[in-house]
């Protein structure tokens, strides 16, 4: 149960302390939309960078000091948020965030594969805490009692840390930049990232494209609350089905999902395709967890491969979303999301027949 609480308590606490930056940045700091997207690009490169380069890290080091590392340098990173005084400074501790965030997921995740426990119930708590730490930033409300709360949860996650029982830790002489394991995961990795890339480009307006609707401040949390319940829920169920599956249904499923947000006309439509999303993204995310761990000795840094990809992808599709529901609207998001979702589900298959490096 340690290493779920864990996932749950992190994922709360850096859930938190993103959710009002930008609100933040906008109004008490008086940042542009251009500064705020600065922030926001500028948190998701560092874990991109970071992710990889810790990722590699817990394989040559070992799991044990990268995760208790990471978890008390989040916590301190995300409790010296409050000290932010103007948009350059919280440019500075974000991508300072986003630097420890980005430490010990990978570490966590191999940790809880090589015990033998199951990645789908564990990624599930990821979801929970997701959910948890938006609900009590918006119950707190003020700015910085929500980061203090952040890292709390984050503290919270390191002293349970200590009490994980490592063993014996096996260590890998991994290169700085391992060609044959990159190669390995490239399949998924790249094909996943273009669905998110169209995932994200309907996420940037997704909460205005809500409010257009007729939906209000409560009823747009209670979508995200159904998003984050429904991966909980699902996430669950999938550890029994092959990665390739799981990964092709989530791919099928976002193609599905995504064209049908254009359907809605009222606001309590999209409810349906809340849930569809929530099935989607948890065979896809839970599939292409469960493919790199299969293939792959170096779990620490594939896993920090995955978690790069999709940070990449947050800061593309948020930069290409904005441009393209400017030019062609929300719905123009959409249908092009579907085509990357179709593009990524073509290239994983493709990618799959053809004959990659085995295990070395």
């Amino acid at each position: 149960m340690k290493p779920s609480t864990i996932q749950m308590l992190s994922s709360a606490g850096l859930s938190a302390a993103s959710l009002f930056v930008p609100n933040l940045a906008r109004n008490e700091f008086g940042s542009t939309n251009a500064e705020i997207g600065m922030i926001v690009a500028s948190y998701n490169a560092s874990v991109f960078l970071s992710s990889y380069f810790f990722g590699r890290a817990s394989d040559v080091y070992g799991r044990r000091f990268i995760l208790i590392s990471g978890l008390l340098l989040s916590s301190i990173a995300c409790a010296i948020q409050i000290f932010a005084t103007d948009t350059l400074s919280l440019i500075i501790v974000r991508i300072f965030v986003g630097i420890c965030a980005g430490m010990f997921p990978s570490a966590l995740i191999a940790y809880v594969y090589e015990s033998g426990k199951k990645i789908g119930k564990f990624s599930a708590y990821g979801s929970l805490g997701f959910g948890l730490g938006v609900f009590v930033a918006g119950l707190v409300g003020a700015y910085y009692e929500i980061f203090l709360a952040s890292a709390a949860f984050l503290a919270a996650s390191f002293a349970l840390s200590l009490y994980l029982p490592f063993g014996k830790q096996s260590l890998h002489k991994v290169p700085l930049f391992p060609l044959t394991v990159i190669k390995r995961n490239l399949p998924v990795c790249f094909s996943v990232m273009l669905r998110h890339v169209g995932a994200n480009m309907i996420w940037v307006t997704y909460p205005i494209f809500l409010e257009d609707l007729g939906a209000g401040p409560l009823f747009i949390g209670a979508i995200y609350a159904v998003n984050s319940i429904g991966q909980f829920i699902f996430m669950q169920f999938l550890d029994r089905y092959g990665s390739t599956k799981l990964v092709i249904a989530g791919f099928v499923l976002s193609a599905i999902t995504f064209p049908s947000y254009t359907l809605a006309t009222v606001y309590w439509q999209i409810i349906p395709a809340q849930i569809l999303l929530a099935s989607a993204w948890s065979c896809l995310y839970v599939g292409s967890l469960k493919y790199v761990m299969e293939r792959n000795d170096e779990k620490g840094t594939s896993a920090g491969m995955l978690q790069s990809f999709l940070s990449i992808s947050a800061i593309i599709g948020a930069a290409l979303g904005g441009v393209v529901s400017f030019k062609f609207g929300y719905h123009g998001s959409m249908y092009l999301a579907t085509i990357l979702a179709i593009c990524g589900l073509i290239v994983f298959i493709t990618s799959i027949r053809m004959k990659f490096p085995p295990k070395d």
